[in-house]
């Protein structure tokens, strides 16, 4: 069996070789399964691209993708999905608070065939300010939408069926388990994933961007959701 990976990245020069070390010892790991990554370079403006070159050159396994401008997480995503040939595609960050070598748990899911296979982290380790906004979002998200999740999915896999030609806008791979869930993906497994202090660089996300800001396009989400947007009959 094949299994995709789709991992943008943007200014990550400093966590990338340590990442993709972890994510090569782990796939490695599997000797029943092939596995493909494409790496998305969203238009960075350090390094990253050089290393991760260097990194990948001996290994087919791995593919560089690069952005003429920067497009922003979900158009990596989109273009990444139209790309995976793997049974499944996993998502997953490298900023190193996702620990690539938790792949373990998820694989221990593939054999039952679940539609979604969600990484969920008990101890977030975001600073105060941003877990408390965090939490505050869950619960809109939870109370607007009956969501299933207990986490919004930055480590996580899914039956690349229900992702091809997905309709992403906007900031929509922050709902990516909901639109899996509304395309017919509703077998789900979770298992329980390390979440690490980011050493370097800082996150894009901050208490004004998920509140301020993500509360307007959360709505916007929903009506889209609600409304047959994400259906499979309606893809392109």
């Amino acid at each position: 069996m094949l299994i995709s990976f789709v991992i943008p990245f943007y200014n990550e020069e400093k966590n990338l070789f340590e990442f993709l070390t972890s994510l090569k010892e782990s796939i490695d790991s599997f000797e029943n399964y092939e596995f493909e990554i494409i790496l998305i370079n969203d238009s960075s403006t350090d390094n990253g691209r050089e290393l991760v070159l260097d990194f990948i050159s001996n290994d087919g396994r791995f593919r560089l993708i690069d952005n003429i401008k920067n497009s922003g997480q979900t158009a990596c995503f989109r273009k990444g999905f139209d790309m995976v040939k793997g049974e499944y595609t996993f998502r997953i960050d490298s900023d190193l608070q996702d620990n690539p070598r938790d792949l373990k748990y998820f694989m221990e899911k593939v054999n039952q065939s679940p539609d979604i296979i969600m990484g969920v982290r008990e101890n977030r380790k975001h600073h105060r300010l941003l877990r408390m906004a965090t939490a505050i979002y869950s619960v809109i998200v939870i109370a607007l939408i009956d969501s299933p999740f207990r986490d919004s999915g930055s480590f996580v896999g899914f039956k690349t069926k229900y992702i091809r030609d997905i309709p992403l806008k906007n900031n929509d791979h922050r709902y990516l388990p909901l639109i899996v869930l509304e395309r017919g993906g509703v077998n789900i497994r979770e298992v329980i994933v390390r979440h690490r202090p980011r050493i370097y660089g800082s996150s894009s996300y901050t208490v004004f961007s998920k509140i301020v800001l993500g509360f307007p396009e959360l709505i916007f989400f929903i009506i889209r959701l609600k409304t047959g947007y994400y259906s499979r009959k309606n893809t392109p």
